[in-house]
């Protein structure tokens, strides 16, 4: 058993290196008008909280390819195939629902006797676990328009907490008016983010009626969360490492049990956690870190 023990401790000290372990592509098709929060994939629904004053004609996330992404340094298109996360209008003034990554306003003093637009609402991810990682990045393609107040900011919630990540840059450009064109971003998470079950990204868009709207809206895709492996050392089954193994750690096990990729409970180094690890896990279930 002690030679199965170094064994192991061995293969999981020399598997540290960066790699993704969260992605959101956000599927395929145009589906126009599909509301974000009736979007769901293998990772979970995404929700939104009002985290502002919204009037009755509020801009509101959808996730299709209304707004399709054509790659990074690419003119952006409409009704594609390849679906984004992006706000845009509601019915409104004769205009159908979900014109892409186009927001409404009404005109400046106008509001009541036009719909309203003003908007203030951010879309939440699912969690994100990072169990065993450290050093987390997040990375993602957007276009962005808008103008000083009409603007889209990145959120990060720390399983506590949101607090704003990043400003990102507009992404205008003459020759893609009025889409805009595609744009890398990549920012370094906070240290909280780092063997952290609970973490999300959100993003969040304002924009108010004085009639100044300046297309596009903001749209993401293909998000992505990276991080290196943390080392364990030789304390096999710690996986909250706290130096020891216990009730805290089968939990983590079985919350893992089953999975086939990326997995921090994976102590046979198969890509699957099963009844195998189970095995090596009971053998130092109940004792304490060297």
């Amino acid at each position: 058993m002690k030679l199965l023990y170094t064994f192991m401790a061995v293969l999981l000290s020399q598997s540290l290196f960066s790699q993704v372990f969260w992605s959101e592509t956000f599927g395929t098709g145009c589906n126009q008008g599909q509301l974000a929060t009736a979007y769901t994939s293998t990772n979970g629904s995404w929700t939104v909280t009002n985290t502002g004053t919204n009037a009755g004609s509020a801009n509101v996330w959808y996730v299709g390819a209304t707004e399709n992404n054509t790659g990074v340094g690419n003119c952006s298109t409409v009704c594609g195939t390849n679906a984004t996360l992006h706000l845009g209008n509601v019915d409104v003034s004769f205009i159908s629902a979900d014109q892409g990554a186009a927001y409404y306003e009404g005109l400046a003093g106008f509001c009541g006797l036009l719909p309203c637009g003003s908007t203030d609402k951010r879309i939440e991810s699912p969690a994100i676990g990072s169990m065993g990682k450290e050093n987390i990045s997040v990375s993602f393609t957007y276009i962005e328009g808008g103008n000083a107040i009409d603007n889209a900011t990145v959120w990060y919630y720390d399983g506590a907490a949101w607090s704003q990540l990043a400003d990102p840059a507009k992404t205008f450009s003459g020759v893609c008016s009025p889409q805009g064109v595609w744009t890398n971003f990549t920012a370094i998470l906070p240290a909280s983010a780092n063997d952290n079950p609970n973490i999300k990204i959100g993003f969040r868009w304002i924009n108010n009626d004085d009639g100044d709207a300046t297309d596009p809206s903001f749209a993401v895709d293909d998000i992505q969360f990276s991080g290196d492996d943390i080392a364990s050392g030789e304390c096999l089954g710690d996986f909250n490492f706290d130096g020891f193994i216990n009730a805290a750690d089968l939990l983590l096990f079985l919350g893992n049990f089953g999975c086939t990729l990326d997995c921090y409970a994976d102590l046979t180094g198969d890509d699957i956690v099963n009844a195998a690890d189970m095995l090596i896990f009971l053998s130092v279930f109940g004792t304490e870190c060297p």
